[in-house]
């Protein structure tokens, strides 16, 4: 037996440290948990824990496919890849569309493909489809996203986790809240139902604080404006560290009375009140702010009102994000922008409108890795039809066959984390790993046919289209290293030999703690920014400011709140069996009150429908989401749903405020009893794995 460290390659902030077992004869046998692992400490989520079964899934593509007569079937990787080459010519750079996003987390596995992109003068998207939003917001006050250290949590004598479901997300949390609370320390959840973090919150002492979609700004502006009238203000702190001080407490002096903010947000004034005492009485709190508060039209303005909110309070070191740019690593001789023809432009997508850029017939070949587009982009009904035009070559890079594979005209099968190398970095902790392939990939119908890493993958696309040498297939360690040692700056004594064993090292920002120990703030004034200079650049208010969500336009009674899944992880687990079973059938999770408005009992068929899409799913009636909301939990499969699509069918390709994001939460629906059953009773709900 060996154990081999890596990192799992997920899209979420934990970034946990794994173990991949292998046998005598290096066969892969599971993945667990890494004890060594500073930050995840020998724990996997429920999701990882499996991970098994998608590197030895029988449904997992093992042979590159190729569309003849309107139907994929199997191929030799130079059979595809001479097709992709006769496609190709004549397609100029603009014409082609580079579909990539979050499948893997890896640097290099992520990135390299985008080489043989820009030698092709491709247009790429801007990403904008999770946190582009948020973290627009908290750079328009706090400047770059580093944060406080997530480790120093469990020093504080208050912690207040805003719009973020620990329990489903930041599961790593967990150990350190529960300790928290259990101790008596005072622990908040606000949030618009009662989560699985709620509930555990409540068990162990803590509360959950429950606000009407789309206020948190008018929360956060209405305790501004207490801390202000009861002398809780941090003054000394805003005159040293604060740009628009004055402004901003005039602003908010101008309104958002208690009053007003209980009628804005719902909340009764006893709730608001701990609220308050919770976070402006403590010396030490911390703040986990989330990201799917700000998936909204409004979104960066909730944000920017949270962080102003904690500035007044002089707890602005205090606040948790993300931790992406505390690792500031230079990546661009992984992707290379320089192999972009001169001249050749470079134009930028928004990924929320990667529907109608489709339909409107301006590409005429798209590649993807790492992305299911056809499931996970707004306007998904739009975003297929797209992805099946006939003047389109679609090129996808997968493990499987998913939705967007089906669509296309080349289907290249893909390595899973297990079976390559890469460097991680995680948005939610600190630490950097240079993880190394466990295992072969396995083997295809003929030697040599089987799965390629997208490093692999890529480097053989770009020397069948004949591009540069620097765009060939070239060791995925060797890349490692190179990015390593083009990072050495950033590094410490004795953390490149660290990476190169195999064990994660702790990054720290470049420019020191933001405020602390004389350090200024990262922002173009270099303090906090309460009177936004960015936020003027989108043309939003520059102090932050209550706007109420125009649900983009939609006009239905409910707002859609898409959760996370307790089982399965955005669509990535969609094709492993275990994982779906775990899920069950998908539901829709209504307040009794709003189902006997409309004559639904617990476990009918019912059809959520706006203007864009209608789905039928199984109704599953619950006091722990509020009236006027419904919710469904992840990426209800398009073959587990009658109508084909999944629920971002319903979500309009409109922007946010700032960074031009995803709107997820800015949709609104009606409910009906359907016409004919699901057939799918409502099971109850499963139990969950981590400490209660």
């Amino acid at each position: 037996m060996a154990l081999t460290p890596s990192t799992c390659p997920l899209d979420c902030p934990d970034a946990c440290g794994v173990l991949v077992e292998t046998d005598a004869d290096g066969r892969f046998v599971r993945v667990r948990g890494n004890p060594e692992h500073p930050y995840s400490r020998g724990a996997l989520c429920g999701k990882t824990a499996l991970y098994g079964d998608v590197v030895q899934s029988p449904d997992r593509l093992l042979a590159p496919l190729v569309r003849e007569g309107g139907d994929l079937r199997e191929a030799t990787w130079g059979e595809a890849l001479d097709v992709v080459a006769r496609r190709m010519a004549g397609v100029r750079g603009e014409e082609v569309l580079a579909l990539s996003y979050a499948g893997t987390m890896g640097l290099v596995q992520r990135r390299f493909p985008m080489r043989a992109m820009h030698a092709l003068g491709a247009a790429v998207t801007d990403g904008a489809l999770c946190d582009t939003t948020s973290e627009m917001g908290y750079r328009a006050v706090y400047g770059d996203v580093v944060g406080a250290d997530i480790e120093t949590a469990g020093d504080c004598d208050a912690f207040v986790l805003w719009g973020c479901d620990m329990a489903r997300t930041v599961q790593h949390l967990q150990p350190t809240v529960q300790r928290l609370a259990r101790a008596g320390v005072p622990v908040v959840a606000v949030d618009v139902y009662r989560t699985d973090t709620v509930q555990k919150l409540e068990r162990w002492g803590g509360r959950g604080v429950l606000i009407r979609p789309g206020t948190d700004a008018a929360l956060a502006l209405g305790l501004a404006r207490l801390a202000y009238e009861r002398g809780d203000a941090d003054r000394e702190f805003l005159a040293r560290h604060a740009l628009g001080a004055d402004e901003f407490e005039r602003h908010v002096r101008s309104g958002h009375d208690l009053e007003w903010t209980c009628a804005t947000t719902g909340l009764a004034p006893d709730d608001l009140e701990h609220l308050y005492a919770v976070l402006a009485r403590s010396a030490n709190p911390f703040l986990k702010l989330g990201v799917g508060f700000t998936r909204r039209r409004v979104g960066a303005m909730s944000m920017r009102a949270v962080c102003s909110l904690a500035a007044v309070l002089g707890r602005a070191r205090r606040v948790h994000y993300e931790s992406m740019d505390c690792f500031a690593l230079t990546t661009d001789g992984v992707d290379r922008p320089d192999l972009r023809p001169d001249g050749a432009p470079a134009p930028v997508v928004r990924h929320v409108e990667v529907g109608r850029e489709l339909e409107s017939g301006r590409f005429r070949a798209a590649f993807v890795w790492g992305h299911n587009p056809a499931v996970v982009i707004p306007d998904s009904r739009r975003v297929r039809a797209g992805l099946a035009r006939d003047d389109l070559l679609l090129v996808v890079h997968e493990h499987f066959l998913t939705e967007t594979a089906r669509l296309a005209d080349v289907v290249l099968p893909a390595t899973t984390f297990v079976e390559h190398d890469d460097v991680y970095r995680s948005y939610g902790h600190r630490y950097l790993h240079w993880a190394r392939a466990a295992v072969a990939p396995p083997e295809g119908p003929r030697p040599g046919e089987g799965p390629r890493s997208n490093v692999e993958a890529f480097g053989a696309i770009a020397a069948a289209l004949d591009l540069p040498a620097d765009c060939r297939p070239r060791p995925a360690a060797e890349l490692c290293a190179e990015l390593l040692e083009a990072n050495a700056h950033r590094l410490r004594a004795g953390d490149l030999e660290a990476l190169r064993a195999g064990r994660p090292v702790k990054m720290h920002p470049a420019g020191g703690e933001p405020g602390a120990n004389g350090n200024g703030w990262p922002t173009p004034s270099g303090r906090i920014e309460l009177a936004s200079s960015l936020a003027r650049d989108w043309g939003q208010p520059e102090l932050a400011t209550h706007v109420p969500d125009d649900a983009s336009g939609d006009d239905g009674p409910l707002w859609l709140h898409c959760a996370p899944s307790r089982h399965t992880h955005n669509s990535t687990f969609s094709h492993s069996r275990r994982h779906v079973a775990r899920a069950g059938a998908p539901r829709c999770f209504l307040h009794p009150a709003d189902a006997e408005a409309r004559g639904v009992a617990d476990g009918d068929a019912v059809v959520l429908a706006n203007g864009r899409a209608a789905l039928t799913l199984t109704a599953a009636l619950t006091g722990d989401v509020p009236r006027g909301l419904v919710r469904v939990d992840g990426m209800p499969r398009a073959e587990d749903v009658p109508e084909g699509v999944g629920v971002n069918a319903l979500v309009a390709g409109a922007r946010s405020d700032m960074g031009d994001g995803n709107v997820l939460y800015s949709t609104r629906v009606d409910v009906r009893r359907a016409a004919v059953e699901t057939g799918a009773p409502t099971p109850a709900l499963p139990s969950e794995a981590s400490a209660g």
